[in-house]
């Protein structure tokens, strides 16, 4: 199970993994807890933004049944329309039409609970592997996209390096290299890797970067929800517009 995590600290953790016997999710949880969290927010009213469509590209529930993996897919609908920063809420439902799960819960990190940027008039995905399962299968989501349109340019994503898929007992990883091609400093970077196979999500999961001045690189390492088999994109929207717009700045 992915949690947002630095290499780094996957590294330090290693021993600790090995030597315990728990299921994916609590080691992924132990392991992010020592990053600590980059803030805390309140349950929020999410009024859908017209001139923006989400579709959802595919669910996928862990191994141990405990969380889900959402991947959305927002476009603009209006060519000059881009956001930075935007409020998003997903309510995961079974086959009933039953509300089981949802992103929108008090205490969560702000990064899972916005999309960081839409390209003016582009195309955007939203990636979610934390969405905590209490009881139920999820078949189908709802999804709103709320905020105000950005008034500052929204930087394009930030440059990636082909990403590695890393097969483990412990569960599979993905690694990559993000550099902040952009002339502003991004302070939270939400790195989101999506695994198809035949067109169709199996699998993927999130990593954080923070604080990457301009031209900076670093690199990052993701648990994968669902399957590792397929084709691996990675993709890191930029967060930060001029003048500090966007994602808080954090630690």
């Amino acid at each position: 199970m992915l949690r947002l995590i630095p290499l780094a600290l996957i590294a330090a953790a290693v021993f600790a993994l090995l030597t315990a016997c728990e299921s994916t999710f609590d080691k992924a949880e132990r392991v992010r807890a020592k990053a600590g969290k980059i803030g805390k927010v309140t349950a929020a009213t999410i009024t859908q933004l017209p001139g923006v469509k989400a579709e959802v590209d595919g669910i996928i529930v862990s191994s141990d049944k405990t969380v889900a993996l959402v991947v959305v897919h927002v476009t603009a609908t209006k060519p000059d329309l881009a956001l930075l920063w935007a409020p998003i809420k997903i309510n995961l439902k079974d086959a009933t039409g039953k509300v089981i799960a949802t992103n929108n819960v008090a205490g969560t990190d702000p990064l899972l609970i916005h999309l960081s940027s839409l390209p003016k008039g582009g195309e955007a995905y939203y990636v979610n592997d934390q969405i905590s399962l209490a009881s139920g299968t999820p078949v189908s989501a709802d999804v709103v996209v709320g905020g105000e349109p950005a008034k500052v340019d929204v930087p394009k994503p930030l440059k990636t390096t082909k990403g590695k898929i890393v097969k483990s007992q412990l569960g599979d990883t993905w690694t990559v290299t993000v550099t902040n091609n952009t002339d502003v400093a991004q302070e939270t970077v939400l790195v989101e890797g999506v695994v198809r196979e035949g067109g169709k999500v199996v699998g993927g999961g999130t990593a954080v970067a923070h604080g990457l001045a301009p031209g900076k690189s670093t690199d990052v390492t993701g648990f994968i929800v669902g399957s590792s088999k397929g084709q691996l994109t990675i993709t890191a929207p930029a967060s930060n517009g001029p003048g500090g717009a966007g994602a808080p700045k954090t630690g």
